[in-house]
């Protein structure tokens, strides 16, 4: 032990010497329960992360790269762990008398960026977990007991905030749902990204199907950021500018609609109408929640109220291609079923009459809605599908063939 202590404190150490060295203290019966034992050792690695890293602070290339430097100083904290606890142990008086304990503080704090540091390496190596267990140790250090009463040193809250936001972002990229949701929910309430902790929380609870808490999660996200400007998307994810070239705003709206969408799916209309109605009071022009208003009617079959939302919707938007299409929808789908509502009639000329009655003008009310809807966003097939249709049942050769030609 002591020599593989003094090996390190050489100018030039021999790091593999004094690490084989080490390794026989920390097995042998003798020394394995030694506080000092764990502190050499600790010891060892701190020197191998401190020269090197005091090269790389000076812009040298490091020989072996980055990751034996970091891999030192993540062993250094194992290590010292470990001597804290021994050296923490009542002596056989009973009394608490620390030999290493405030050596190894100064150490840590001296060390705390490097911990930060270290898991940046790993991120962009893509050792996400590894770099989760860093940032980890980062956050922990200030919570050791040896550091009870320490200020001098210790990062602020806010920077902590910030390492809380990262270490989860980590946990996501390991694709491991149980310690995502973990890190997650650790960093909700430190204030910094608390949108996007939200809603990688919406995400983790959808992909396992975690009803209860999705739907507390959504409930707390709609309360927190319903006001909250954020920029307008596309279909695609990309931001939509404004006339002066600069994002479009809103207001933050994802924990509503999925809201109401997963009231929806699991049948409780009365929750969805209740929301929506209750944002709509704050918002009567958001042309978007009409429109899902409108959506939900529509699968209770209260066609009449469905109507008069997307008719509003449109009002608010005469553009809003989604609106227009959903209004096309109903009176197309209650043309198909007036149609096989009257296919049961023999009589051709009393049938005749009953299409051209009841049918007919369905289909002639659907069709600009559709022609519209099919204007905005031309690639979207269900308009074209719907308007083929739509064109021969009213005998639209002409604007059959061009439809079909496109």
């Amino acid at each position: 032990m002591n020599r593989a202590f003094s090996e390190a404190k050489m100018e030039n150490p021999n790091f593999q010497e004094a690490r084989t060295t080490i390794q026989g203290a920390l097995t042998n019966p003798e020394s394995k329960d030694d506080a000092k034992t764990w502190y050499v050792a600790g010891f060892i690695e701190n020197t191998y992360f401190e020269k090197d890293n005091v090269q790389k602070t000076l812009g040298m290339t490091l020989k072996d790269g980055d990751g034996p430097m970091y891999d030192a100083l993540v062993k250094s904290y194992e290590y010292f762990l470990k001597s804290i606890a021994l050296d923490t142990l009542p002596n056989e008086k009973g009394k608490v008398k620390p030999k290493y304990v405030k050596d190894i503080r100064k150490t840590l704090k001296q060390n705390i960026d490097g911990f930060a540091n270290a898991g940046v390496y790993y991120f962009t190596q893509k050792d996400y977990k590894k770099a989760y267990d860093v940032w980890g140790i980062y956050l922990d250090i200030p919570k050791l007991s040896i550091m009870k009463g320490e200020k001098s040193g210790l990062p602020a809250d806010s920077t902590i905030a910030i390492l809380e936001f990262n270490r989860a972002l980590a946990a996501l990229q390991t694709q491991d749902h149980a310690l995502a949701i973990s890190a997650l929910n650790e960093a909700k309430g430190n204030g910094y990204n608390q949108n996007d902790i939200y809603k990688y929380l919406v995400y983790e609870y959808e992909q396992t199907q975690d009803t209860v808490n999705l739907i507390q999660t959504l409930q707390e996200g709609e309360k927190l950021f319903k006001n909250e400007m954020v920029e307008v998307k596309d279909e695609m994810g990309n931001t939509v500018m404004d006339e002066n070239g600069q994002p479009k705003m809103q207001k933050e709206n994802t924990y509503t609609l999925k809201l109401i969408n997963l009231y929806i799916y699991s049948g409780k209309y009365d929750e969805a109408i209740a929301t929506l109605d209750a944002i709509l009071a704050e918002e009567p022009d958001k042309a978007e929640y009409w429109n899902v208003k409108g959506n939900l009617y529509e699968s209770q079959k209260k066609y009449d109220q469905s109507i008069e939302c997307f008719e509003k919707a449109i009002e608010i938007d005469p553009t809003y291609a989604d609106a227009l299409g959903n209004l096309g929808r109903i009176y197309f789908n209650l043309a198909v079923q007036k149609n096989n509502e009257i296919s049961s009639i023999t009589d051709n000329v009393k049938y005749a009459e009953a299409r051209e009655k009841e049918v007919i003008p369905l289909f002639e009310k659907s069709r600009p809605y559709y022609e519209k809807a099919y204007e905005l966003k031309p690639g979207e097939p269900d308009y074209k599908y719907a308007l083929r249709n739509i064109y021969y049942n009213l005998n639209d050769a002409e604007k059959l063939k061009a439809i079909e030609g496109q």
